[in-house]
């Protein structure tokens, strides 16, 4: 009886991946906006999503054991990922239409209008008929009508968009490629995130780490579907944040452009400041002048976005309003409740109290050890995530970014299985529309992240009665 080797079964669990990525590919027609419930093959698409899940799971657990290098392996890894990414260009949205909202904002900020200004609503109002208006507020009006009137299809539309001034700028880039098309965002994203991999290579290549590790990252399913089929723009924040670990211990002031830069496109990488300049909290000087770096540049980066914060912004919104697909904070707040009023609010200030006071602790009071940096960055930005009241599949990509950097910790298999469970957040919405959704937040949402939470607590209890 043959037995596979290691390699073998390697290829194998990339194989099975990739064909359930193309299953989805193939059934994402079924999908499209307006089609009949009964005509979305949704048990198929969360049947595909466990299996490449589960597929990219044990890829990940055998690649971290591999103890010699295949010189064709990775090359071979790396051309499935760029082929999956490529297979999703011409697809369906499956349930998504945020990126309605990055075409706008990119038609927008490349007119050299002010996105924050007008939300699409107000902009979509104002190009009805007879309707008199102020002349930018028109100008934009004709704008939207002129591109079939897609600020009365865009999410949330009586808010400002939440997005930073660095990612209205790729938005802009994606406008300048191609005004309106969805394969416009997915190419810069692509471009992006081949950027962020060639990054990805060299910091591991910098911490002695395998390179085939990368692919942990780059095959991962959840990242490829959200990205390249949900259209979501959280890989714009893989190169900066990659960038700013390659520098951290090396060149403080490049690591601190490349963290203001993450912060610009989406706010909370500054959380990960303390822990990524960790090790120069010996040479307060140094210390210190990157603190204000950050600060300054940041402020600078996002003083757009702050200046024309009102009642309809989405960032007001956002952070002070926003539940959704979140499985810790509505415990947190229910709890709350029972001894305060205004559990909400309570609740989102004791999130940000404990993820700030995790980042100190982290950034202060574990050594100076440049080894578990990435882990403990993943750990950080995981922990923003199972905090979050909101708490989407695209988002795990915050954390999964720095998984090739800490195959080995104790606390990659627990948040890796998170990948596994993102399966359930695609069945809510049929489960929802047949009037069932307290299925999806009283049974699926739990699964979704109680076990990879009870293994990530079962791994932490192993490593520290072992230390």
């Amino acid at each position: 009886m043959t037995i596979l080797r290691p390699i073998h079964i390697t290829y194998v669990l990339a194989i099975i991946l990739a064909g359930a990525l193309l299953f989805i590919r193939w059934i994402t027609p079924e999908f499209i906006s307006g089609s009949p419930i009964e005509t979305r093959s949704v048990i198929a698409l969360c049947s595909a999503l466990i299996i490449s899940g589960s597929a990219w799971f044990a890829f990940i657990l055998k690649i971290r054991k591999l103890q010699v290098a295949i010189r064709t392996l990775l090359p071979i890894l790396l051309l499935i990922g760029v082929g999956l990414r490529l297979m999703f260009f011409g697809s369906n949205p499956v349930y998504e239409n945020d990126y309605k909202r990055y075409l706008w904002d990119g038609a927008v900020t490349a007119s050299g209008a002010n996105p924050y200004q007008y939300s699409p609503g107000e902009i979509f109002e104002a190009g009805k008929p007879g309707t008199s208006s102020k002349p930018d507020l028109a100008t934009l009006a004709i704008k939207s009508n002129e591109a079939d009137f897609i600020t009365g299809e865009i999410n949330s539309s009586t808010l400002t968009t939440i997005y930073p001034p660095a990612a209205q700028g790729v938005f802009a880039v994606a406008y300048y490629i191609a005004p309106y098309k969805p394969w416009g965002l997915k190419l810069v994203f692509l471009g992006f995130e081949i950027l962020a991999l060639g990054l990805m290579l060299a910091a591991l290549r910098a911490r002695n780490l395998p390179l085939l590790w990368s692919a942990a990252y780059w095959l991962n399913p959840v990242i490829i579907f959200t990205t390249y089929n949900g259209i979501h723009m959280d890989v714009l924040l893989v190169a900066p944040l990659i960038a700013a670990l390659l520098y951290a211990g090396r060149r403080p002031v490049r690591a601190a452009v490349f963290i203001s830069l993450a912060a610009s496109i989406k706010i909370w990488p500054l959380l990960l400041a303390p822990v990524l300049f960790r090790s120069w909290r010996h040479r307060p000087a140094v210390y210190i002048g990157v603190a204000g770096l950050v600060a300054l540049l940041t402020a600078l980066s996002l003083a757009p976005m702050i200046f024309a914060l009102n009642e309809k912004s989405g960032l007001a919104a956002y952070s002070a309003n926003w539940t959704n697909s979140s499985f810790l904070f509505p415990g947190l707040r229910d709890f709350i409740g029972l001894i305060f009023e205004s559990s909400d609010r309570l609740a989102r200030y004791v999130i940000a109290f404990t993820l700030t006071g995790m980042s100190l602790w982290l950034g202060f009071l574990k050594p100076r050890d440049e080894a578990l940096m990435p882990a403990h960055l993943m750990l950080l930005a995981a922990a923003f995530v199972l905090l979050s009241p909101t708490g989407y599949p695209w988002y795990f990509i915050w954390f999964l970014m720095f998984l090739p950097f800490a195959l080995n910790h104790w606390s990659a298999r627990g948040l890796a299985l998170l990948t596994i469970g993102a399966t359930a957040y695609f069945a809510r919405f049929q489960i929802g529309e047949a009037g069932h959704y307290w299925i999806y937040a009283k049974i699926l949402l739990p699964i979704e992240f109680g076990i990879p939470l009870l293994v990530l607590a079962w791994d932490g209890l192993k490593e520290k009665s072992n230390a």
